[in-house]
C-alpha cells in the first residue's frame, strides 16, 4: 500500500515537472504579400487666364481678310478627374504614383473691337501622369506631377462652330494635408501647354497658360 501511494506521488511529480518546463511554440508571422501599393481616386477644381489671337475670317464670313485681331483674355473654369495608384517605389526620397486624369475647361472671351460678340471654347483633355510626393512635416506633404496627352477642343463664336484636338501637357505642384490615412487635401498651381486650335482658317493661341487649383483625393 505504502509503495502505490509513493508512485503515486512521484508520478505526480515528474508530471508536473514537464508541464512547467513546456513553453508555447508561437508561429512566426509570414511576410506580407508583395504590392504595387493603393488605388485611389481624386478631383480638382481650379482658374486660368489665357491670351489668344483670331483671324477675322472667324467672326465674318463674308471677309477676305484674314489679318489677326485681338482677343481679350479668357478666362476658363478647369475641372479633372483622376483615377490611379501608388507604385510603391521612391525616386531621390519621393514616393511614386501614376494615374489617368481626364478634364474639363470651359472657357470664354470678349472681342475686344465688339463687345457684343463672345467666343466660347471647350477643352477635354485626356493626360497620363505620374506624381511625386514626400512628407515636409506632420500631415502635411509636398507633391510634384507631370503628364501628357491629347485634347479635344470645340469653339463657338458668331453662330459657328468648329472641332478641333492636339497635343497637350501639363505640370503641377503644391502642398498636400493628409486629413486622415484615406483622405487628402491639396492645393497648388498647374502649367498648361495646348498645341494652337483651329477654328476655321484662324489659329487659336492657348498655350503656356497657368492656374490656381485645389482638389480632393479618396486612398483604397
Amino acid at each position: 500500500m505504502k509503495l502505490t501511494i509513493l508512485v503515486t506521488i512521484a508520478a505526480s511529480i515528474t508530471a508536473t515537472a514537464f508541464a512547467g518546463g513546456s513553453k508555447e511554440v508561437i508561429a512566426p508571422t509570414p511576410p506580407p504579400s508583395p504590392t504595387l501599393g493603393g488605388w485611389f481616386i481624386g478631383g480638382t477644381y481650379g482658374q486660368f487666364e489665357a491670351d489668344g489671337d483670331l483671324g477675322y475670317s472667324v467672326l465674318s464670313k463674308a471677309a477676305a481678310a484674314i489679318d489677326p485681331i485681338d482677343v481679350d483674355k479668357f478666362d476658363f473654369d478647369m475641372y479633372t478627374l483622376h483615377f490611379g495608384r501608388d507604385l510603391g517605389t521612391q525616386v531621390a526620397g519621393f514616393d511614386v504614383a501614376a494615374y489617368l486624369e481626364v478634364g474639363f475647361l470651359d472657357g470664354s472671351a470678349t472681342l475686344a473691337d465688339k463687345d457684343e460678340s463672345d467666343i466660347d471654347v471647350e477643352i477635354v483633355p485626356i493626360t497620363a501622369n505620374l506624381k511625386l510626393e514626400r512628407a515636409l512635416f506632420g500631415p502635411v506633404n509636398f507633391y510634384l506631377t507631370g503628364g501628357l496627352g491629347y485634347a479635344f477642343t470645340d469653339v463657338s463664336a458668331d453662330g459657328g462652330s468648329d472641332n478641333d484636338g492636339g497635343f497637350y501637357a501639363q505640370a503641377s505642384a503644391g502642398l498636400l494635408y493628409n486629413v486622415n490615412s484615406q483622405f487628402e487635401l491639396f492645393a497648388g498651381g498647374r502649367w498648361l501647354y495646348l498645341n494652337s486650335l483651329q477654328f476655321g482658317d484662324a489659329p487659336l493661341e492657348l498655350d503656356d497658360a497657368f492656374a490656381w487649383e485645389v482638389g480632393v483625393r479618396v486612398n483604397f
